[in-house]
C-alpha cells in the first residue's frame, strides 16, 4: 500500500459528494440526510478556500479511498472523516487518523492546532475503534462519543 494524504481540490467534490450520500455512511453520520449535488458543490468549493479547513483525501497508489477534514477553532482542529464505501473494512480510518497528525506536524497550518477532536455516533464501533487505536481518549455523550488527543 502507497498511502498519502494529500489536499483535497475541486475535482475530489463529486467522490466525496457520492461517498457522503452513500446509505451506510448517512446511517453513520449526525445529519442524515442526502444532500444535492448543488449545495454540495458550494459548500465544497467555500470550505476549500477557509483558513479554519483542512481538506485531505486519502489515496492508496492511484485509488481515492477517504476524505478527512479539519475544522480548525482556536487551538483545536475538530475532524470529521468518511472511508470510500469500496474502500471499507480495510484498515483506512485508523491509518488515516495516523496519516493525518504527521500530515498536521509538516504542515503550518497544522501547526497551530495542539488539540484534535472527533464526535462519533455510539453505533460507529469501526470509527470508535479507529480513535481509540491512535492514542484518543473517550468521553461518552448523549447518543455519541467524543476523542480527544493532544498533539
Amino acid at each position: 500500500m502507497a498511502l498519502f494524504l494529500r489536499n483535497a481540490t475541486i475535482e475530489d467534490a463529486r467522490d466525496v459528494f457520492n461517498w457522503r450520500n452513500d446509505p451506510v455512511t448517512r446511517e453513520n453520520s449526525f445529519n442524515k440526510d442526502e444532500i444535492n449535488l448543488e449545495s454540495h458543490m458550494l459548500w465544497f468549493g467555500k470550505r476549500l478556500g477557509r483558513e479554519d479547513t483542512l481538506m485531505y483525501i486519502l489515496t492508496d497508489g492511484t485509488e481515492k479511498v477517504g476524505n478527512i477534514r479539519i475544522d480548525i477553532g482556536g487551538r483545536t482542529g475538530e475532524i470529521s472523516y468518511m472511508i470510500a464505501p469500496q474502500a471499507r473494512g480495510k484498515g483506512y480510518g485508523k491509518k488515516m487518523l495516523a496519516l493525518l497528525e504527521k500530515t498536521l506536524s509538516e504542515s503550518e497550518a497544522g501547526k497551530r492546532i495542539n488539540k484534535l477532536t472527533g464526535s462519533v455516533l455510539k453505533n460507529n464501533k469501526a470509527s470508535c475503534r479507529c480513535f481509540l487505536s491512535n492514542g484518543y481518549t473517550q468521553t461518552e455523550e448523549e447518543d455519541s462519543y467524543c476523542f480527544t488527543k493532544e498533539i
